[in-house]
């Protein structure tokens, strides 16, 4: 039996549909948070920053916390319940990344660095993200991205797969040739005059095909790991497409009851939008069909 309106993803390996159902969306009531305790603040606060292997950062949280429980047997209990809890959005977090890189098309791959003499950290970060958010509301882009510190001297940048529509690129795209202190050698670069002007310097490397997409998302899945900054998205980004799927197009079905039944797909499956066929699953026809959360 053919699937109607799925919503579909891909997950890095293979494509994913997850079938429409009639059932009808109840919103949530948004329920009052309790004031968080001081020792749970301070365990956010501490389990995006202790680093290592699931097993090490648990025991070094442990250790930490051991003292401000009555027993060691309660704080095992506290680190694993919320040890579990962040590790959980955490990995929710890199899916809705990973989702939405393949679903969205892109064209660029950038990164923004600021100078000391026109800005400090923390000026750099809210004018960026407020200049990006002006050209995502008034000329169409979109973008989705990650801060990360450079492995020489910790300086703040911004890295962001990026889609900018034909004519809406502010400033000249011009090339440079510096050296990189990095590698040790002079390296040519594709830099924008708009955002070397206003924050000190930019470079924009063309995508133009999916392995370029996958290698651009593994590069920041790296540092949001790495640093656990959050992903930042321009509005209204969706993290799926919607379309029928023809039966011959499935090939075979995962999930279960309690958490839902999946299907996975063929690498070439037919695309289809209110019973038209819009062609061979494909960034250029992925842009073409209905988007959803």
């Amino acid at each position: 039996m053919n699937l109607l309106t799925a919503k579909i993803y891909y997950d890095g390996s293979h494509w994913i549909a997850i079938p429409h159902t009639e059932r009808p969306y109840r919103q949530r009531r948004r329920r009052k948070q309790p004031e968080k305790s001081e020792e749970l603040q301070q365990f956010e606060e501490r389990f995006e920053k202790v680093k290592g292997g699931r097993k090490s950062r648990k025991a070094k949280l442990l250790q930490e916390f051991t003292p401000m429980f009555k027993d060691e047997a309660e704080a095992e209990q506290f680190v694993e319940e919320h040890f579990n809890r962040l590790s959980r959005n955490r990995w929710e977090r890199y899916k809705r990344m990973i989702r939405r890189g393949y679903t969205n098309s892109w064209n660029f791959f950038c990164t923004y660095t600021y100078d000391s003499q026109k800005h400090t950290e923390e000026t750099f970060r809210q004018s960026l993200m407020n200049t990006l958010y002006h050209l995502s509301s008034r000329r169409d882009w979109r973008y989705m991205g990650a801060w990360e510190r450079g492995e020489l001297g910790e300086r703040l940048h911004f890295h962001a797969l990026t889609y900018i529509p034909e004519g809406q690129m502010p400033g000249e795209l011009e090339e440079h040739e510096d050296y990189s202190t990095k590698r040790h050698r002079r390296e040519k670069s594709i830099q924008n005059s708009f955002f070397n002007e206003r924050f000190g310097r930019s470079d924009f490397s063309a995508v133009n095909n999916a392995y370029e997409v996958s290698d651009s998302i593994k590069y920041m899945l790296k540092y949001i790991s790495k640093n656990d900054e959050k992903i930042v998205y321009s509005r209204g980004l969706k993290t799926y497409f919607v379309s029928d799927v023809l039966d011959e197009d499935i090939l075979c079905k995962t999930g279960d009851e309690e958490h839902g039944f999946k299907y996975i797909l063929a690498d070439n499956f037919t695309c289809i939008s209110d019973g038209e066929i819009m062609g061979t699953v494909s960034p250029e026809v992925i842009e073409k069909m209905p988007k959803a959360n």
